[in-house]
C-alpha cells in the first residue's frame, strides 16, 4: 500500500505566507521609492537637454527662412530696377519696398546697397548700416536693443549684360525673430513664453553664440507631481493596509481557501468520465497541503484521456496559424500578418523609438520577364533569407507585395537602422547570383522612415513616408538607403500633386508648357561646344516644374514613351527654329519602353533633313538595356546605319559591365558623375582610368558628366577624356549658349544636379 502523505495545516501556511508578504511588501515598497527618485533626476535632466536641441531646431529653421527671404528679395526684378536707377530709392523705399508681399510682418527694416556696399540713400530712420562689407558678412545678431534682431544679406544677381558677372548689388534686412521662436512651434519641453537670452558683453554676436546663450524653462509636468504625491500616498496608504492585511489574512486564507478547495474536490469527483474540464499537474508541489492532494489525484486519471486530444489540437492550431500569416515562397510573414502587426503597432511600442523600412527589388520585373517566373521566385527567397539573417531577436520580415519586404525595427534609432538596411544591402550584393543563371549585378533599395511614439498620425504615415524615400532611394545616383526627411517629401510632391500631374500630362500629350533646355558637351582641350544635351522641362504658370518631378510622374502613369515621342517632336522644332547652332549637333535622352518599340526608327526618320548639318545621338541608360536586349540591339544599329550616333548614357550608375560595350553598337560612352568626381580619389580614380583607357583603346569615345569645378576638369583631362558636360562649362538653357568655353577665366559653379 502506497504511503499517504501528510501535508501541514493550511494555518501553518497561512502565517508563513503573512509574514513573506509583509517583508516583501516593505522591501518593494523602499525600493520603488528609492528607484523613482533616481529617474525623476534622470528624466529632469534629459529634459532640459531635450528642450535645449528643440529650441536650436527651431533657430536653424528660423534662420534658414531668413535667408530665404533675403535671398527672394535680392531676386526681385524692382531690386535690380533701383540699383540700375536709384534716383528715385527713397520714394521707393519708403512707399513701396516693406508694403511688398515680398517681406512678412517680421522685418523690420530692409536696404539696397551699390556693389561698393554704399546704401543706396542716406536716410535718417534706416535701422540698418549705411555701409557694409563687400562681400557681406554672414548673417548676425545685433543686440544693441531689449530684443536681439536679425541681421541678412544677400547679392543682387548679375546682370545679364555683365561679362564679369560680379553682383549688382547687395540687399539687407533687419528680422525680429523672438516672437516667431516663441509662437510658431509647438514645444514638447521648453515653456516658449519663458525663452530668451543672455546679453553678451559685445552688440553683435554670431548666430551659434546666440544659441548658446538661450535661456528657458521647461514647461509644467503636472502629472510628475501627481505620481510624485500619489507615491508618498502610496506608502503610507500600504502601511495602513498592511496592519490590516496582517490581522485579517489567517482567518481569510480558512474561510476563502478552504470551503472552495473542498468543493472543487467533490467536483472533479464528477468529472472523472465526463467530457472537457482544465488539466492541473502537481498542485501540492513541494509543500503539500492535504486538500490539493485530493484535487491532484482526481484530475490524474482524466489528464490522460485529454493529453493525446490537446496535443493534436495543439499541432493542428500551429500549422493553421502559420499558413494563414506566413508566405509560403519566402517564409517571411505575409501581408495579412503585416496589417495586423500594424494595427497593433502603438500598443506593442510603450516607450520605444520606431522605424520602419521598406525593401525593393531593383528592376525585378526585368529580371523576372529576362529569365522566368522561376528564376524570379529563387531570387526572392535568396533575398528573404539574406535579410533576414541580419534582423536582431525578436524582430520580422515581411513579404507585402511582389518584391517588396518591410521590417519594423523596435526601439532602434536612426543611425542603428541605417546601419541595419545598409547591412542588408550588403549581404544582398555579396550573394552570388550567378548560380541562379542571372548576369547582371541585383540591388535592394531601402526606404527608412522614424515615427515619434508620442504621435499616432506620425506612426500612420509611416509606410508612406518609407515609400518616398524608398522611391529617392531607386533613383539613379543616389545611395541605395535612403532615410526620409520632410525635404524628400517637398522633393516628391510631384508624385502626388493634382497640379503637377496635370500639368505633367498636358505637356506630354498636348506639347502644352513642353521645353527643351540645352547643356553644352565640351572639347575639354580648347573649349569648343561640340553638341548639346536636350533635357525636358515643363513651364506651367510661369513656373517651371524640375526633372525631379517630370519623371516622378511620368513613370508612375507610364508615360515614358508619350514622352518621349513629345521630346522628339520639340527638339524638331527647336532644330528648325535654329535654337542650335549649325555644325554641333544634339542629344536626345530615350526610354527603355521607346528603344525597344517597333516605330522608334520611323519617328527618328525625321531627322534626316538634319543629319548635314547637325550630328544626332541617341542616349540610352544601362539599365534599360537588360530586358529584351537583342531587339534593343537591332533598333540601335538600325539607327546607327541611317547616320545617328548612339550614346552609353550613366556609365557606371546601374547594371554597370564592360560586356554591353562589346555587344552594343555604341559609339560614344558618358561615364557617370560619381565615377567622374571619384577620380580624385587616388584609389578610385586609378580605377576609372584604367577603364577609360580600355574604353578609349576599343574606339569608343568618352565623355565625362558632372564637371563642376575646375580640379574635376583637370582630373578628366589627365584621364584621357576629350569631352565633358557639367555646370563649369554650362548651364541648361532654352536656348543653346554658341560661344566657345574659356576654361582660363571660367569659375566654378554651385553644385546643383536635379537638371
Amino acid at each position: 500500500m502506497a504511503e499517504v502523505r501528510r501535508g501541514l495545516s493550511i494555518g501553518v501556511y497561512a502565517s508563513i505566507m503573512v509574514v513573506l508578504v509583509l517583508s516583501a511588501l516593505i522591501s518593494y515598497a523602499a525600493f520603488t521609492y528609492s528607484e523613482f527618485q533616481r529617474v525623476r533626476s534622470d528624466m529632469l535632466a534629459s529634459s532640459y537637454a531635450a528642450a535645449r536641441d528643440e529650441i536650436g531646431l527651431v533657430m536653424d529653421h528660423l534662420l534658414q527662412d531668413a535667408e530665404a527671404a533675403a535671398g527672394r528679395f535680392a531676386d526681385w526684378e524692382e531690386v535690380g530696377q533701383q540699383l540700375q536707377m536709384p534716383r528715385y530709392y527713397a520714394y521707393w523705399r519708403n512707399h513701396r519696398m516693406m508694403s511688398s508681399n515680398l517681406l512678412n510682418r517680421h522685418v523690420v527694416a530692409a536696404e539696397i546697397y551699390d556693389r561698393d556696399g554704399h546704401a543706396l540713400a542716406k536716410l535718417d530712420e534706416s535701422e540698418l548700416p549705411s555701409q557694409v562689407a563687400t562681400p557681406p558678412p554672414p548673417s548676425y545678431v545685433h543686440y544693441a536693443d531689449p530684443e536681439p534682431t536679425l541681421l541678412v544679406f544677400r547679392a543682387v544677381p548679375a546682370r545679364d549684360t555683365d561679362p564679369q558677372r560680379q553682383p549688382a548689388g547687395y540687399v539687407g534686412l533687419r528680422i525680429r525673430f523672438l516672437d516667431q521662436l516663441r509662437e510658431t512651434h509647438a514645444y514638447r519641453y521648453a515653456d516658449p513664453q519663458t525663452i530668451g537670452f543672455a546679453h553678451g558683453t559685445g552688440a553683435t554676436m554670431t548666430w551659434n553664440e546666440l544659441q548658446s546663450a538661450v535661456n528657458f524653462s521647461l514647461r509644467e509636468n503636472p502629472m510628475a507631481e501627481a505620481v510624485s504625491d500619489l507615491l508618498s500616498g502610496a506608502i503610507l496608504n500600504l502601511s495602513i493596509i498592511l496592519g490590516i492585511f496582517s490581522l485579517t489574512l489567517f482567518p481569510a486564507l480558512v474561510f476563502l481557501i478552504v470551503r472552495p478547495l473542498r468543493a472543487i474536490s467533490t467536483h472533479i469527483d464528477r468529472l472523472k468520465d465526463s467530457p472537457g474540464g482544465l488539466v492541473l499537474e502537481n498542485l501540492a508541489g513541494v509543500l503539500p497541503i492535504a486538500e490539493t492532494e485530493k484535487i491532484r489525484e482526481s484530475l490524474n486519471a482524466y489528464q490522460d484521456q485529454l493529453s493525446d486530444v490537446h496535443s493534436s489540437l495543439e499541432e493542428k492550431s500551429q500549422e493553421l496559424w502559420l499558413m494563414a500569416h506566413h508566405d509560403a515562397l519566402t517564409g517571411a510573414r505575409n501581408r495579412r500578418a503585416f496589417d495586423e502587426f500594424m494595427q497593433n503597432l502603438p500598443e506593442l511600442l510603450g516607450d520605444r523609438d520606431v522605424c520602419f523600412a521598406l525593401f525593393d527589388v531593383n528592376h525585378f520585373k526585368a529580371i523576372n520577364d529576362t529569365y522566368g517566373h522561376s528564376i524570379g521566385d529563387q531570387v526572392l527567397k535568396a533575398i528573404a533569407s539574406r535579410i533576414s539573417s541580419v534582423l536582431r531577436k525578436g524582430e520580422e520580415l515581411f513579404r507585402i507585395g511582389g518584391d517588396e519586404f518591410a521590417v519594423v525595427l523596435l526601439d532602434c534609432d536612426e543611425a542603428s537602422a541605417l546601419r541595419i538596411a545598409e547591412r542588408c544591402h550588403e549581404k544582398i550584393v555579396g550573394y552570388d547570383f550567378s548560380k541562379l543563371g542571372i548576369r547582371e549585378p541585383l540591388r535592394i533599395s531601402a526606404g527608412l522612415a522614424n515615427a515619434r511614439i508620442d504621435d499616432l498620425d506620425d506612426l500612420q504615415a509611416l509606410q508612406w513616408k518609407a515609400d518616398v524615400a524608398m522611391y529617392r532611394a531607386k533613383r539613379p545616383g543616389h545611395a541605395n538607403v535612403v532615410m526620409f526627411t520632410e525635404a524628400l517629401a517637398r522633393d516628391s510632391e510631384g508624385l502626388f500633386s493634382s497640379w503637377v500631374n496635370t500639368a505633367v500630362y498636358d505637356a506630354v500629350i498636348y506639347g502644352k508648357g513642353l521645353e527643351m533646355h540645352y547643356q553644352p558637351i565640351v572639347d575639354l582641350n580648347d573649349g569648343s561646344i561640340c553638341h548639346y544635351e536636350a533635357l525636358v522641362r515643363i513651364s506651367q504658370d510661369d513656373e517651371l516644374i524640375q526633372p525631379s518631378n517630370i519623371f516622378a510622374v511620368v513613370e508612375a502613369r507610364r508615360l515614358e514613351v508619350e514622352l518621349d515621342r513629345a521630346v522628339i517632336r520639340q527638339v524638331l522644332a527647336d532644330l528648325a527654329g535654329g535654337k542650335v547652332r549649325p555644325g554641333t549637333g544634339v542629344s536626345i535622352n530615350l526610354s527603355g519602353p521607346t528603344v525597344i518599340h517597333d516605330q522608334v526608327c520611323s519617328w527618328l526618320g525625321e531627322f534626316q533633313p538634319f543629319l548635314k548639318d547637325y550630328r544626332v545621338m541617341i542616349e540610352v541608360t544601362e539599365t534599360a538595356l537588360i530586358t529584351q536586349i537583342g531587339l534593343a540591339n537591332e533598333n540601335l544599329s538600325r539607327l546607327r546605319r541611317h547616320g545617328f550616333e548612339i550614346a552609353l548614357d550613366d556609365f557606371g550608375s546601374g547594371y554597370s559591365s564592360v560586356r554591353y560595350l562589346a555587344s552594343m553598337p555604341v559609339d560614344v560612352v558618358k561615364f557617370d558623375i560619381t565615377l567622374v568626381q571619384g577620380l580624385q580619389d587616388k584609389i578610385q580614380g586609378n580605377m576609372v582610368t584604367h577603364l577609360a583607357q580600355m574604353i578609349l583603346e576599343s574606339g569608343h569615345q568618352l565623355v565625362a558628366e558632372g564637371i563642376e569645378d575646375n580640379a574635376t576638369l583637370e582630373a578628366a583631362r589627365a584621364a584621357g577624356f576629350m569631352r565633358g558636360q557639367g555646370y563649369l562649362m554650362g548651364r541648361p538653357a532654352a536656348k543653346a549658349a554658341w560661344a566657345k568655353i574659356p576654361f582660363d577665366n571660367v569659375a566654378p559653379f554651385p553644385s546643383d544636379r536635379r537638371a
